[in-house]
Order: C-alpha cells, then sequence, then structure tokens
C-alpha cells in the first residue's frame, strides 16, 4: 500500500468518525429524534398526529426514515416546526394528511410508493429515483408543482423532470457503486442523508444544471443531469457533492455554523457574493470533493475495468470534475477551492464563525492537509 493511497484512506477515516459532523449514525440519530420529539408537540395541537402519535413512536429507525425522509411528508413537518415555533400552528394541516398515508405505505415511503415505475437503488439506505413525468397520481402532482417553484422566480430558468429508463438506472448505480469503492466511508457516509434521486436536464441564470440539492422546496432529494455529467466517475463525484450538502444541512439542526449567518463574502471564481454559511457549505464539499479527485487518482485499477478509465472520457470542464478541471483557472480544481476557501475560514472570516463553525473547518482543513501535501503536492498533479 502506497503512501498516497494511505493518506486518501486515512482521511477517508477521518471524514466519517468526528462526531458532530462528521459521524452520519450520530447526526442521523438526532434528525430521527428530533422527529419524534416533533410529532408530540404537533400532536398538541393536530388531533390527526394526535391520534397516531403512538404508532410513530414505536417506529423502527428504517421506518422512521422512509416516513420523515419522503420528500412531500418531510415539506409538511418542517412547515409544521416552523408555524409551532411562530405559533400558528393549528389543525387542518397538510401533515395530518400525509401523515396516516404514508403509515399505510410502509415498507415503502409515501411518494415512492406512487411512482409511475418503481425504481430502487441499492446502498446502505433504500434510495428510490422519482418517475412521475406523465403520471396523473395526486402526489406525482405535487412533487411536479414542488419542482416547477424551483424555476418560478426567474424566467431565465427553466428545468424539466425525466422519468428513469434502465440504461439510466444503471448510470446512477454504477455512480453508486465506484463512490463506495474510492470513498468507502465518507462517500456511503453522504449518501445515507439522502432519500430519493430524480434526473432533469435544466439551465439557470448562471449556466446549465449539472446537479442540485432539492432545499426546502423538495427535501431529501438530489437531481442530477446524467446527459451533462456523462459519466460514472462525475455522476458520482455530484452524488457526493449534494449528498454532503445535505448531511451537513442535517448537522447544523443541532450545531450553530455562524456568529452572523448572513455576512457575506466575495470569492475569486464567482461575481456574486455569498453568505458565510454559503462559503462553510461549500467548503465541507471542496474538501471531500479533493479527496474524491485523489482516490480516483491512486484507485485499485479494478475501478477502471469497471467504469472505465477517467481519462477516456470527453467531458465539460468544471472544478468539480475528476475527468476534466480547467487547469487554465487558478480556482479551476476542487482542490484549489479548497486551499482557498479553508485559509480564509480560519483566517480574514474566522470572527464571523461560531464555535462550531470554527471546529467544523479546523476539522475539515487538518483531514485534508496530509492528502494535499501527499498527492496535490506532487510536481506532476501540480503541472
Amino acid at each position: 500500500m502506497n503512501a498516497h493511497f494511505q493518506a486518501v484512506a486515512a482521511a477517508d477515516h477521518a471524514l466519517s468518525v468526528q462526531p458532530n459532523f462528521g459521524d452520519s449514525e450520530r447526526i442521523l440519530a438526532k434528525v430521527y429524534a428530533r422527529y419524534r420529539f416533533g410529532s408530540e408537540l404537533f400532536a398538541e395541537r393536530l388531533p390527526g398526529v394526535a391520534a397516531l402519535l403512538r404508532t410513530v413512536e414505536g417506529l423502527p429507525d428504517a421506518d422512521l426514515r422512509r416516513i420523515f425522509f419522503d420528500p412531500l411528508l418531510r415539506l409538511a413537518a418542517e412547515d409544521a416546526f416552523s408555524e409551532l415555533e411562530s405559533g400558528r400552528l393549528a389543525s387542518p394541516h397538510r401533515l395530518e394528511q400525509l401523515l396516516p398515508r404514508a403509515l399505510e405505505a410502509l415498507p415503502a415511503g409515501l411518494c415512492e410508493a406512487h411512482m409511475l415505475e418503481r425504481w430502487r437503488l441499492q446502498s446502505a439506505e433504500q434510495h428510490w429515483m422519482w418517475s412521475i413525468v406523465g403520471s396523473q397520481d395526486s402526489y406525482a402532482a405535487d412533487l411536479q408543482a414542488a419542482f416547477d417553484r424551483i424555476f418560478s422566480d426567474n424566467p431565465a430558468n427553466r428545468g424539466a423532470l425525466l422519468n428513469p429508463d434502465a440504461a439510466a438506472h444503471k448510470k446512477v448505480q454504477d455512480a453508486m457503486t465506484l463512490l463506495s469503492m474510492l470513498l468507502p466511508r465518507s462517500g456511503p457516509a453522504a449518501l445515507r442523508h439522502v432519500g430519493a434521486i430524480a434526473l432533469l436536464e435544466a439551465q439557470l441564470e448562471g449556466g446549465i444544471v449539472l446537479s442540485a440539492a432539492g432545499g426546502d422546496l423538495t427535501p431529501s432529494t438530489v437531481f442530477v443531469s446524467l446527459d451533462q455529467l456523462g459519466n460514472p466517475w462525475d455522476i458520482a463525484g455530484c452524488l457526493l457533492h449534494e449528498g454532503l450538502h445535505m448531511k451537513l444541512f442535517d448537522a447544523a439542526r443541532s450545531v450553530s455554523l455562524a456568529k452572523a449567518p448572513d455576512a457575506t463574502i466575495q470569492v475569486p471564481w464567482r461575481n456574486v457574493r455569498w453568505s458565510i454559511v454559503r462559503a462553510i457549505f461549500a467548503y465541507h464539499v471542496y474538501v471531500h470533493l479533493s479527496l474524491f479527485k485523489a482516490a480516483a487518482l491512486v484507485a485499485d485499477p479494478r475501478c477502471a475495468e469497471l467504469f472505465g478509465d477517467p481519462a477516456a472520457y470527453v467531458s465539460r470542464a468544471h472544478a468539480m470534475s475528476v475527468v476534466n478541471n480547467d487547469t487554465a483557472h487558478r480556482y479551476g480544481r476542487s482542490i484549489d477551492r479548497a486551499r482557498y476557501l479553508g485559509e480564509m475560514l480560519e483566517g480574514e472570516w474566522s470572527h464571523l464563525l461560531s464555535p462550531g463553525g470554527f471546529e467544523l473547518i479546523h476539522w475539515l482543513r487538518s483531514s485534508l492537509a496530509p492528502v494535499d501535501a501527499a498527492v496535490f503536492a506532487d510536481a506532476r498533479e501540480a503541472a
């Protein structure tokens, strides 16, 4: 085992065991506890939840996940949390309609049970793929409406969902398998925070969309453009990228990251100012994607035999690609952006971080440093 491989393996382990931000099992345990406790609070104001409270409390974690990681039900639950905090939570509520249907749908998730076709993915957690285009089902219509709202703010934005077929299903499955081979600890840990995967073709004002996390409108869902990504290495990187956003979002429910979340900073590769929270989330991704690129550089030859040599694929250049980076640009690689953000977040911008945020940044930077020194400082890679 060479020194480069050992450095990658050590960082992969380090990024999966830190209690507050790395250990997915611990982070998800807090998420499940939050939904169980939330159900108790909701039941005080929502009779439809009160009637099912004992059933919800008795669910094993796997079933609770299928309930609350459903996009529509999780959206309703988060709305209930917000309304509870503001004193507006009252019956009738969308959660009262969806919760009994979700319990009836077990062992599948609510929306999963209403897909035109059932596409499941083999992984440590049960993942499923959206298949709603052309469906007349009311849940599919709600998902489509939530997706459409992502693009409603700007007429220059456009997006369309695509139904999977066997070939698309295999591409996503291959990418998940490859990710687990390259980063056997931190890769699956990120995907544990994803419930569903949807296929899209989309363009925002800033350019063509390669992938996206569902955010507040379609929680627990990752969107990917297979046509734009084109190869399992970059599809795997995008799944890692979006899963990491969801992982940190789940972790940040219990740990504050910034003293001044709305404070803005400027990064040299974008023309718009970012909030400090966005910078933290970006650094979290770029550290892991740098490790992913390093893992690809030192990968077992079986990976290329199974999924093709990364150098053999033709792909558009972008910083998060394993196949093709814009090396003419100073910040054209994930490692370049990780170095910049790490230095700034521990230096000039550090006063904007909470203690938890500083803990996160220091852990990420110290985990990546040996890999940076061993792999990316190599003269051939720098060239």
